[in-house]
């Protein structure tokens, strides 16, 4: 494999064209709706896979009807699910996700996720891939524990490795992960993310106090773009102007964009670049991954710009 994705997974459940987010005991309307394949990880593979990546996923679902879609829709994506745990003790989650053009709100049930460990991950499985990938550190409390050691031995097979916390709903913003850094060859953390794992006010002191931590930050920070850390070396890069129709898994999406680019030797530039290109191509569909394009509709986009 090319790829090994370790981490969340969920439905979501898109809803858009509301006018404003409902207040208590208040019904708002939405004029679209999507049920969809969610999760960081997930949407991750599904993205890197239609760019050509070969992937697997290890992840844990409930045994239940969330369970056999998204399986069935990693399967569609031609994602190895040889290793999707099933379980019965609880059930997958979902997030219902309100979408407006340049924000969202969600909501989320974790379910079964929450109890997924480094036991139930096949660490012989993982070392076949060249890249080791993880989104939801901080959607995964059973797996913390544990994520230093994957990591860890990881590298010590020979594979390269990436790394997006996610959002952490404690509020607290610590809890290991700069045990983490030393084995993290790409970190990707949003703007807020960012600010919030470091203790900065601003993005400059943010980029200031993860360099030297993972070998590259790279700082996505939306219409505003991205910018790099990597060792003496800053790099900002401008975002694709486009009119967002949903900017759920746009993230995840230049992720994939920018892996992709990294397993095929790109230049640190190249890979940005089609993180940003993915990433804003993917806003045009509702949900993570209906929107996400194949090699020769990004290389199309590209060129006309």
């Amino acid at each position: 494999m090319d790829i090994v994705v370790v981490g969340d997974l969920n439905v979501d459940l898109v809803l858009t064209g509301l006018p404003a987010l409902p207040a208590y005991r208040e019904l708002r309307v939405a004029k679209g709706m999507r049920f969809a394949l969610g999760g960081s990880s997930g949407i991750f593979a599904c993205n890197a896979a239609r760019l050509g990546s070969r992937v697997g996923f290890v992840g844990k679902v409930g045994e239940d009807e969330f369970g056999d879609f998204l399986q069935c829709r990693l399967k569609e994506s031609d994602v190895d699910t040889s290793h999707l745990v099933r379980a019965r003790t609880e059930r997958t989650g979902i997030c219902i996700s309100m979408s407006f053009p340049e924000e969202y709100a969600m909501v989320s049930y974790a379910g079964i996720r929450e109890t997924f460990r480094l036991e139930d991950v096949n660490l012989e499985y993982v070392k076949t891939a060249r890249h080791l990938h993880m989104s939801g550190y901080y959607l995964l409390p059973a797996m913390r524990p544990g994520v230093v050691s994957l990591f860890r031995e990881a590298k010590q097979a020979g594979l390269t490795t990436s790394l997006d916390p996610d959002h952490d709903a404690s509020g607290k913003w610590d809890d290991g992960i700069g045990e983490l850094f030393p084995f993290v060859d790409f970190f990707f953390p949003n703007e807020h993310e960012s600010l919030c794992i470091t203790g900065a006010n601003d993005l400059e002191t943010a980029a200031t106090r993860l360099r030297g931590g993972p070998a590259n930050t790279v700082i996505k920070r939306g219409a505003e773009g991205a910018l790099v850390v990597s060792g003496s070396t800053t790099l900002s890069v401008p975002a694709f102007r486009v009119k967002p129709v949903d900017t759920t898994g746009a993230g995840d999406s230049f992720n994939a964009g920018f892996i992709f680019q990294f397993l095929q030797d790109a230049t640190l530039e190249k890979c940005v670049r089609w993180g940003n290109a993915c990433g804003a191509l993917s806003t045009q569909a509702l949900g993570g991954t209906e929107g996400f394009p194949n090699v020769s509709e990004v290389e199309r986009f590209l060129e006309g710009r």
